[in-house]
């Protein structure tokens, strides 16, 4: 989203920590079950949502309205919120725990601090929400402390678009008081040391454009559901009452539906603005992107290599390009829809039967992954999904091993010769 990122963490909440409270909204000043749907449950809560606010920047004013919302969508003492939140004041560091506030929507939050004695938040409480090793320290901290049946984990601050900067590598939670900022790689590192002992129902980006097939593949072994978008989000971002009030109503809710109600509840919160604002929300099962997507993409991509020595190919495929280009807006550069580029390679007869029936398995391995994806004010069959790289100018940071892995090097290596590098 264009004001936000939210990282949201399913866990229950041990007692015994020690808490402050948080007097006005505007006055800033162990484990559970690896694949969250089996075995014992431990205590009496289902969900614990942890919020990885990264708003040392100039989305900071947005931050009491979420945590607001949260509190007026709270209402089962099975369902647990934990937010870190980082503001653009220095010392605001803090870490909250949501509690629910009977007035509903207004203009005070009463849910209190929590004293993590410096496991998380730092003794002069400015927390560096751009360095990988403090989101490693919170849901660390979080894990031992707030152990529940499932868990959702969600990034909140500013997304970055596709991969035409060598060192962009899809950036998001830019902190400006120290300057530096996270990105798929550092996200990816944090996941193998998170993922090597925990591993989350649903990771969700409420934040813009990283509704992608890397986005996916980096993420397979942290959670078992991704939630993102391909475009960039209004500025209200998710609605947080209303998630907190799908798992009031329903804690024991599964992982899969869970997602796929947190895209509802996206459309159906824009749907109501005005102006008809241009929205993709997707959930996406990561299991199926690892196992089945990525290597029909690949297998695609192998097709079209081998295609492109020849003159007509190539210009079928210059168009089918040119015609996916043209709904990309804002950030979106430098990437294709999945879902659009397979049926207008599945639907074009020049091109060989293979490539057709290759594009065609791509787009039945998208909708096998595709737990849900809804839009608001986009044209038909423009996004399904999921994006991929794809660019003339191609960024060798991209197929750099040493940089990321996403699984997809034949595509890489596709891409690669395509633009004449």
């Amino acid at each position: 989203m264009l004001r936000k990122i939210a990282l949201a963490l399913s866990l229950t909440m041990l007692s015994g920590c020690n808490v402050t409270p948080l007097t006005s909204l505007l006055g800033l000043g162990g484990g559970f079950q690896a694949d969250g749907t089996k075995g014992p449950r431990q205590g009496d809560t289902e969900w614990t949502v942890f919020v990885y606010i990264a708003a040392d920047n100039s989305l900071s004013s947005a931050v009491p309205f979420d945590l607001n919302e949260m509190e007026a969508g709270l209402s089962s003492d099975k369902v647990r919120f934990v937010v870190m939140a980082d503001q653009d004041q220095v010392g605001d560091s803090r870490i909250i725990e949501i509690k629910r506030d009977p007035a509903g929507l207004n203009e005070e939050i009463v849910s209190p601090i929590v004293n993590d004695k410096g496991a998380v938040i730092p003794l002069n409480h400015e927390a560096d929400s751009g360095d990988p090793k403090t989101l490693e320290r919170f849901v660390q901290w979080g894990v031992k402390n707030y152990p529940s049946r499932r868990a959702m984990l969600v990034m909140w601050n500013h997304g970055g678009g596709a991969f035409f900067d060598p060192q962009h590598l899809k950036s998001f939670c830019w902190d400006d008081t120290s300057g530096s900022h996270l990105n798929l790689v550092d996200l990816w590192r944090s996941s193998q040391q998170i993922a090597s002992k925990e591993k989350f129902d649903v990771l969700g980006f409420d934040t813009c454009l990283l509704g992608h097939l890397e986005t996916a593949y980096q993420m397979r072994d942290l959670s078992s559901f991704l939630v993102s978008s391909e475009k960039t989000e209004p500025g209200e971002g998710w609605d947080y009452q209303a998630i907190a009030g799908i798992l009031s109503r329903k804690p024991e809710i599964y992982p899969r539906e869970f997602s796929s109600e947190i895209v509802k509840s996206f459309q159906a919160f824009y749907k109501k603005q005005e102006g008809d604002p241009a929205t993709t929300l997707s959930a996406i099962d990561l299991e199926k992107v690892k196992e089945r997507l990525v290597p029909a993409v690949n297998d695609l991509a192998g097709d079209l290599l081998t295609g492109l020595p020849n003159p007509s190919f190539r210009s079928a495929l210059a168009g089918v390009f040119s015609q996916t280009a043209q709904f990309n807006t804002n950030g979106e550069e430098d990437s294709v829809d999945l879902g659009l580029m397979g049926t207008l390679l599945q639907k074009n007869g020049a091109f060989p039967s293979r490539t057709r029936s290759l594009a065609a398995r791509v787009n039945e391995e998208l909708q096998r992954a595709t737990v849900l994806s809804l839009t608001t004010g986009t044209p038909g069959g423009a996004y399904n999904g999921m994006k991929v790289y794809f660019s003339e100018n191609y960024n060798p940071a991209y197929g750099n091993p040493s940089h990321q892995f996403f699984g997809t090097a034949p595509w890489a290596n596709f891409v690669k010769n395509y633009a004449g590098k």
